[in-house]
Formats: C-alpha cells, sequence, structure tokens
C-alpha cells in the first residue's frame, strides 16, 4: 500500500485567553466546578493553559518551513482570531479558522469549552478535514524537515511512544490519566499505557470515527467536560492504543521529539536549554514541544532569536510589525 498520501491537513486548537471576554467567560464557568481535586487544577483550570503569548507563531512557521506538503492548516478557535495574523491573507499560508460552534454542531448545548479534550473528540467530524490528518498543540513546532511518511505508512498512521506503567502507589497525573483511562477502553491494565511523545500526532478520520462507534457513550462523556477532568480519556492516546491493538501497528521511536516540560521551563540550568537546543539546530531532532514559553523566556529572552532562526521566516499572512 501506498505511504505517500495525497492529502494531509493539520489541526491545531488555539485561544487567546488573555482577551477580556474570554478570559470573563471562562471565570464565570470555572467557578461552577466543584469536583476538581486541588492537585489538578495546574493542568486544568490554571491561566497559563489558556493565555498565549504568540508561540502559534513558531508552531505555524515551522509547519510550512518544515512540512511544506500540507494541504491546509485548520486553527480551532472560539470566536477569536491570532493577533499576529490577518485574516484577510490567510488563505497565503493555507490556514483557516474553525470556530467550535461549527466543531459542536449538534452539540452546541455543551459550548462554551475550554477544553482541548473534548475539542479533541470531535476533530474527525470537521467535514472539510482530510482523511489524513496531523493533529498538534500550539506549542509544538518541527526543527527538521519531515515527509508524509513521518506520520503515516502502509495507509495508517504512525504510533510513536512506549509503554509505561505507574506503581500502584502513585498518584497518575491529570495527563498520565488521560491515557491510563484511554488504555483501559481497549482493555489494558489498570496503570499500563503507551505515553505520548508530546509531538503531533497522526490521525485518519474512518478510524477516529470507529473508534467513536466502538466507544460511543464514553466519546459523548467526553464532549460534556467544560474543562479538562480525570474522568476524562486523550483522543490522541486513545487512538494509539486503538491503532497498535487492532491494527498491529508498532510502536515508533520518541527519539525524534525533544519535550521541553513544565520543570525545564521554570527550572532547567541554562546549559541543559542549550543542550537541547544544539540537538534541534543540528537536525538530530525533528520535533519539540515548549510547554511554557513565556517561563522559559523570561528566565532566558535570548530564546526568542532562537526560535526565530529555527523555526523559519514570516509568513505571508502575519502582520508587519510581527517579530
Amino acid at each position: 500500500m501506498k505511504d505517500i498520501l495525497p492529502d494531509i491537513d493539520f489541526i491545531i486548537p488555539w485561544v487567546n485567553g488573555q482577551e477580556k471576554r474570554h478570559l470573563a467567560k471562562r471565570l464565570h464557568y470555572q467557578s461552577e466546578i466543584s469536583d476538581l481535586a486541588e492537585y489538578d487544577v495546574e493542568q486544568s483550570v490554571s491561566d497559563k493553559r489558556f493565555f498565549q503569548f504568540d508561540e502559534l507563531k513558531y508552531t505555524l512557521r515551522s509547519i510550512k518551513k518544515y512540512a511544506p506538503w500540507y494541504r491546509n492548516i485548520f486553527l480551532i478557535t472560539d470566536n477569536q482570531s491570532p493577533p499576529f495574523l490577518m485574516t484577510s491573507q490567510l488563505h497565503l499560508d493555507r490556514i483557516t479558522i474553525i470556530d467550535h460552534c461549527e466543531l459542536f454542531k449538534h452539540h452546541e448545548h455543551l459550548l462554551p469549552t475550554f477544553n482541548t479534550r473534548s475539542i479533541a473528540t470531535n476533530i474527525h467530524k470537521l467535514p472539510q478535514l482530510s482523511e489524513y490528518f496531523v493533529y498538534g498543540n500550539d506549542d509544538f513546532m518541527f526543527s527538521a524537515p519531515v515527509e508524509p511518511s513521518f506520520f503515516f505508512k502502509n495507509d495508517l498512521p504512525v504510533v510513536m511512544g512506549e509503554w509505561c506503567t505507574i506503581p500502584e502507589n502513585e498518584n497518575a497525573t491529570l495527563y498520565q490519566q488521560g491515557m491510563i483511562n484511554a488504555a483501559r477502553l481497549e482493555g489494558y491494565a489498570k496503570s499500563k499505557f503507551i505515553t505520548l511523545s508530546h509531538g503531533f500526532q497522526a490521525m485518519k478520520k474512518s478510524l477516529n470515527a470507529e473508534a467513536e462507534d466502538t466507544f460511543k457513550d464514553d466519546f459523548f462523556q467526553n464532549l460534556t467536560h467544560r474543562f479538562r477532568h480525570r474522568n476524562q480519556f486523550l483522543v490522541e492516546s486513545l487512538m494509539n492504543h486503538f491503532c497498535h491493538k487492532r491494527y498491529n501497528v508498532p510502536l515508533s521511536s520518541v527519539e525524534p521529539m525533544v519535550h521541553f516540560s513544565f520543570e525545564l521551563c521554570r527550572f532547567a540550568d541554562k546549559e541543559k536549554i542549550y543542550f537541547l537546543f544544539s540537538l534541534l539546530e543540528s537536525g538530530a531532532r525533528s520535533m519539540f514541544c515548549l510547554n511554557e514559553y513565556q517561563s522559559l523566556e523570561e528566565r532566558m529572552p535570548e530564546i526568542r532569536l532562537l526560535l526565530e532562526a529555527l523555526c523559519g521566516e514570516k509568513l505571508k499572512s502575519e502582520m508587519d510589525n510581527s517579530l
């Protein structure tokens, strides 16, 4: 079967959490939450989950530079558009903005949502999205050229990950729980799951639809949480387990990925950060995630210059005064 696929889209949820109307709306619905544990606050409702510092700019630039074969980039937003982009010029970069209302057609009563897990649950229902697509966060970036075969082989998504277990006496984080819940749906043991790579994730619409048919009630429940919740599964994790178990897709190495975790962004020595960037600049790694760019830039303002050099030139749709 063919490895090179004709149409591959990128799809990325994004929100400007500092915008006054959006912030007021979020705080209103956040005040209604009654079952969020204190240890889940940072990974569910913290401002840092919603505030943007133009990381998306580098995400988009890197896609255009290193994956120029993409068909479209869909930005999933809540009645917003990135302030550094000219909406009238988005077509020049093959970017389309999709509002939550379009994604949640027939589930409008579940809006507004502030939850990428809920958003990801519905992405395969977007009519204009290609059969083969790549899902990513607005803090994922490329650092070296990638081909379609990096994401799809033998007509199936590539699964980047490795098996992980959590000891019974250790509490899973909210992020880990999302993967554990996904693994449980496919019948894996309580604390055994395939870790995600913290990078762009290959998906196939028909497989996501098949998974929804298989776990219909679970998919609907995933939609109902306005904020990240322990009862939810990570859709990208479910699809990894689904493809591995039902379609015998082998696990591929996570070596192409560099993850600048919250801890690295906040506390790592500069020497460690520079070493990781040297891997990216040399082409030894293909993707990276800046989990908390604002904290890293506060400590190391020169990071912006490194990103400028690494991620490519301005988009045609960027504002003239955009750095």
